[in-house]
């Protein structure tokens, strides 16, 4: 069932990352760094989910 739904969250991860990278073009420094964390969680969670049985 997991491995159904996981793209989900890589999904997620690159949208986090396109902020991410928006905002360091932007020269928003901190909005860039709590991005990049949010998108680390979304692709840990992805990889988790991707193992799940």
């Amino acid at each position: 069932m997991f491995q159904k739904t996981a793209w989900i969250w890589f999904l997620g991860f690159a949208a986090w990352l396109a902020d991410a990278l928006l905002s360091l073009r932007l020269h928003n420094i901190l909005h860039a760094r709590l991005a990049l964390m949010v998108a680390i969680v979304f692709f840990t969670a992805g990889l988790f989910y991707r193992r799940q049985t």
